[in-house]
């Protein structure tokens, strides 16, 4: 396999991937050997690692959207992906069951917003608000929520699977029948917040102020047993 393979691989591809793969790329130190390790049966090698960029975008969020041009905000769409829309005001906006995965929305404003039943898997949401924003049944797995104000939210049956919700701000949120296995809630505020039938299941704490205002790390390393609101 030739050295010169990835800009081969470039290519093939249409100008708005070439843009975002090739930073992929970069910021992946791409090794020639890796991409022959793909499943490329019927596919071409563009084609290939096109289906490599979301596990490849999701293990590296910031890095990302530190390097994606930022999009304008009335651009979003269902579908919309590899997008940048930090700092765009979508507050009380109607998204529900959209499919927005694999995008960026770093300080977005989401307040009140309708997410129900949308895909934002893999998504970069650090330091976004949506407080108060309906996120029921929302695919949230592998999203980076650092810092993110879900104040009041519902997330009831959300999928939050190995989210990162470090920080996060979770005070009287709607968790309940929601999946938050191997979460990471380091210093996240619960107070006040419904964990009635939740997976916790391999769940991250650290200083985490649990729903009934104790810290974690007084109740030996853990919110479980300190879950009903004070």
């Amino acid at each position: 396999m030739s050295a010169d393979l990835p800009e081969k691989v470039l290519q093939s591809l249409d100008e708005t991937r070439r843009s975002f793969l090739s930073k992929l790329i970069v910021g992946s130190a791409f090794a020639v050997p890796s991409v022959a390790s793909f499943s490329m049966s019927g596919l071409g090698i563009g084609d290939a690692l096109a289906q490599e960029a979301p596990n490849m975008f999701c293990s590296n969020l910031l890095f990302f959207c530190s390097n994606l041009t930022r999009t304008e905000c009335h651009l979003i769409k269902n579908g919309s992906k590899f997008m940048n829309f930090s700092g765009c005001n979508y507050a009380g906006r109607d998204f529900h069951g959209f499919i927005l995965n694999n995008n960026c929305f770093e300080g977005t404003n989401f307040t009140g917003a309708n997410l129900s039943q949308s895909d934002l898997s893999c998504t970069n949401l650090r330091e976004a608000d949506l407080a108060g924003a309906r996120l029921s049944s929302a695919i949230l797995e592998g999203s980076l929520l650092l810092d993110a104000n879900l104040a009041g939210a519902d997330l009831n049956h959300a999928n939050l699977i190995s989210a990162n919700l470090t920080g996060a701000n979770l005070v009287g949120a709607n968790l309940q029948d929601a999946h938050l296995n191997n979460a990471d809630l380091t210093s996240a505020n619960l107070i006040g917040a419904n964990l009635q039938g939740a997976d916790l299941t391999g769940v991250i704490w650290g200083h985490t102020i649990c729903p009934d205002g104790t810290d974690s790390d007084d109740n030996g390393g853990t919110c479980v047993g300190h879950l009903a609101p004070s």
